[in-house]
């Protein structure tokens, strides 16, 4: 037999994978370009005319170029389609409703609808996702509907999912993305369809839904069966893993199931549609044996699916799986299993026709991918573990672990660009438990509908389930404390994913021969690629780059040197469920890679600049902490000092005269305070630092006052020129005096303070002060987080 030494992919044995990968490069393209969709329309239209005509030609002509001509006709069809479908949804995502509220930020408005989903936020406060079908502005009554989460914290009422509502209520708007690696909560909204914001204020009506057949009302009546079914402790780890409501979890444990390996037991997906389908796959065999078994099959199966889709609320996990197995299930029932790949691709296609935006949702990605995953490597797997391992009672479990292997090590990217954590228990905890959620699962389900009639019986029918629970709670929240369970890690390049791809594939493809050597180039190519910029970044100057964050009315800067030290000056604010440090400095060092903390700097111990401390400390590595040594009366301060003792991390004060020796490339003198106490505000006592990097130089003021500016600048004069002024106060009227400004003479000057402050910050003395040093200023309320890097000799700003 002659030797292949070429590999082609058989598209041909998977059209639906070639129509897939079509229909989402028209997507993308249209992201990325975002032209007119008539534009696309006109494309797709003069496209389809073209393949109407060649196909009609082939209909007297046979000839197998005009064959190839008409298949690449069609392949452009699909991609002039998905560019297409991209723009409409884009087109009318929106409604003139939607755009009228978007441009009425704290008007007060009317709104009636159906309260779809209650949730809290971490400080406890209710909120609703509400259905709008009406709406009144100003008298003026509109009936389009939209989607809004309503801020239903001050206003009493007892509400349930499906109760209608009529309330008045401030209109608040969304904040985008304020910082480079922060949460981007506007963006979370618009991917679930959530278009505005409203504060409640009065409350008119408040009325429980009777209409059973909306499916709302039965996830409401499964939710309340899930309480009488489970402890107060498991009640919310069930309704998450059976129904997907997750909103009665806490952020403590999701974070606990994430690190432990199990977050995705808790997100109704294929896992558990899987669950639901594997007893109707025990009785496919009954229908061959019927006339017209298959179809009474098909529509028995495509009846528990839309059931279950319709119980948890129809999220789209849930409408992947569901169609994904019902694609399965039709090959099962008509014998063409041996065709994953292909109904994969097609449930694909049926999700991004129906939604394209979807192609961008985390869940769809990484849902996608994991079974991607499986069902290229997974074989080759398989093929090394001898039969008599399979077959043994220890074989399940065992495959368990390879394939939480496997699917960790292939969506290694997409965890650590979304997450910046992997969990290195998760091996274990899904042998553990997931082959008994095979059984948990359907049995608790069944329960429920046994509790309807007899609540007893259900009780006792779900007791393994409670017990399974309550093990799985008790190891998931042990695992969350082990410190080798989990880490935290950062992509060094986004050209890992064409690594990664390459590296899939080679692992996959490691049996045909002809293709072998390729991928192994391919991977090769590729690392190479990667290690050469790297490299060649190196080569670069050493550059010292400080991140002013937005922390609205706070401070918090942080300065990665030139030799890879990371220090923080100042950490932000702290109010009832939110901190700077967990929201915004967290995710910033997790995922630009920082494995410690060389050093923070706390000016002064008012709440606005060591409000994400404790966070800090109990989170990340720190080496050291340097404070202004003023005594303050404060829990917050209080907590942080103790936290660091226990954690033996080295406070220490400072005063005017110091320096710091944390980079040899840099010279850190302190100016500030000189030791003494003058009055009781510990603004006048504020750390003040200059950093010196060649010949630029950046000064940071904390919330020094005028009084410790005449002080400082009595002492040290001349040296206090500098190109970057943090200016005091967030703009006070009482910093930022003349004579220190003129001694500073700051080329850039940052204040940072939010929009809307009780202060009123910037005060406008202090900024016609500012004007007058011809100084560029830069507010971090309209900037968002400011990025300046300096080679030593030059300061520019990095546009994120």
């Amino acid at each position: 037999m002659e030797r292949r030494d070429s590999y082609q992919f058989p598209f041909s044995r998977y059209p639906a994978v070639r129509i897939a990968l079509t229909l989402i490069a028209g997507i993308l393209l249209f992201h990325f370009y975002s032209f007119s969709v008539y534009t696309a329309a006109a494309f797709f239209a003069f496209t389809l005319v073209l393949f109407f005509l060649v196909e009609w030609g082939n209909r007297y002509t046979i000839s197998p170029r005009w064959s190839r001509v008409s298949t690449v006709l069609f392949l452009v069809l699909i991609f002039c389609f998905g560019m297409m479908r991209a723009g409409l949804e884009e087109q009318y995502s929106s409604s003139k409703t939607e755009h009228l509220l978007s441009i009425s930020d704290w008007e007060t408005v009317e709104v009636h609808g159906q309260i779809v989903s209650i949730s809290h936020t971490t400080a406890g406060k209710e909120r609703w996702d509400v259905e709008v079908d009406s709406t009144v502005f100003s008298g003026i009554t509109s009936t389009q509907k939209y989607k809004a989460r309503v801020l239903a914290d001050e206003i009493s009422a007892e509400a349930n999912l499906g109760d209608m509502v009529s309330l008045i209520g401030m209109v608040i708007p969304v904040s985008e993305k304020r910082n480079p690696e922060e949460f981007d909560y506007k963006a979370y909204l618009d991917s679930q369809g959530i278009s505005a914001q409203i504060k409640a204020e009065a409350l008119h009506r408040l009325m429980p839904n009777t209409k059973i057949a909306e499916w709302i009302w039965w996830r409401e009546q499964a939710l309340n069966l899930v309480d009488q079914n489970f402890t107060q402790e498991t009640a919310p780890i069930a309704k998450a893993l059976l129904i997907g409501f997750k909103q009665d979890l806490d952020s403590e444990s999701k974070q606990a199931f994430a690190r432990a390996g199990l977050s995705h037991i808790m997100a109704v997906s294929g896992l558990h549609v899987g669950f639901i389908v594997a007893p109707f796959w025990l009785i496919i065999p009954y229908f061959w044996t019927k006339k017209h078994g298959k179809i009474m099959g098909l529509i028995s199966l495509l009846i528990l699916l839309v059931c279950y889709a319709g119980i948890t609320g129809f999220p789209s996990s849930v409408m992947r799986a569901s169609v994904m197995a019902g694609f399965l299930t039709i090959g099962k029932l008509y014998n063409r299993l041996n065709n994953s790949l292909n109904f994969m691709a097609a449930a694909a296609i049926v999700l991004l026709i129906f939604k394209p935006s979807d192609l961008y949702d985390i869940g769809f990605q990484l849902s996608f991918s994991a079974a991607l995953i499986i069902l290229l490597i997974l074989p080759s797997m398989q093929t090394m573990l001898p039969y008599w391992l399979r077959t043994r009672w220890y074989g399940k479990p065992l495959m368990v672990m390879i394939i939480s292997v496997v699917v960790q090590f292939g969506l290694y990217p997409l965890q650590v660009f979304y997450f910046g954590e992997i969990s290195l228990v998760s091996p274990l905890a899904n042998a553990l438990f997931v082959p008994l959620l095979g059984i948990v699962v359907p049995l608790s389900l069944a329960s429920l509908f046994v509790t309807m009639v007899l609540p007893a019986a259900g009780f006792v029918l779900n007791y393994p389930s409670l017990l399974f629970l309550d093990a799985m709670h008790a190891f998931v929240t042990t695992a969350a404390t082990w410190e080798w369970a989990w880490t935290t890690s950062a992509l060094s390049s986004n050209l890992i994913f064409i690594f990664w791809i390459f590296l899939v594939g080679g692992i996959a493809s490691w049996h045909i021969s002809a293709l072998r050597w390729k991928m192994l180039t391919a991977v090769l190519a590729s690392l190479v690629l990667m290690l050469s910029l790297k490299f060649y970044n190196q080569l670069e100057p050493a550059k010292l780059t400080i991140t002013y964050f937005d922390v609205g009315q706070g401070d918090a800067a942080l300065l990665n040197t030139p030799t890879g030290r990371n220090i923080l000056v100042d950490v932000g604010i702290w109010s009832l469920g939110y901190n700077s440090g967990r929201s915004t400095i967290l995710p910033h060092l997790k995922a630009t890679g920082v494995e410690k903390i060389d050093a923070v700097i706390l000016s002064h111990p008012h709440a606005d600049h060591i409000g994400g401390i404790v966070d800090l400390i109990e989170e990340f590595p720190i080496d050291v902490i340097y404070n202004s040594g003023y005594k303050y009366d404060s829990n917050l301060y209080q907590n942080y000092l103790e936290l660091a003792v226990k954690k033996e991390i080295p406070v220490v004060p400072l005063t005017s005269g110091d320096t710091l020796a944390i980079d040899p490339a840099l010279l850190m003198l302190i100016l500030g305070p000189d030791g003494n106490i003058y009055n009781s505000d510990p603004n006048e006592h504020s750390v003040i630092v200059e950093v010196v990097y060649g010949e630029t130089e950046f000064l940071f003021t904390g919330d020094a006052g005028d009084h410790q500016e005449k002080r400082v600048l009595s002492q040290y004069g001349d040296l206090l020129d500098t190109d970057v002024l943090k200016v005091g106060h967030h703009g006070s009227r009482t910093s930022s005096s003349l004579g220190f400004l003129h001694q500073t003479t700051p080329d850039v000057a940052i204040i940072s303070l939010a929009e809307r402050n009780r202060f009123r910050h910037p005060h406008r003395e202090a900024v016609n002060r500012l004007g007058q040093t011809n100084a560029e200023l830069l507010f971090t309320s309209l900037e968002k987080a400011i990025i300046l890097e300096s080679d030593g000799e030059s300061i520019k700003r990095i546009h994120w």
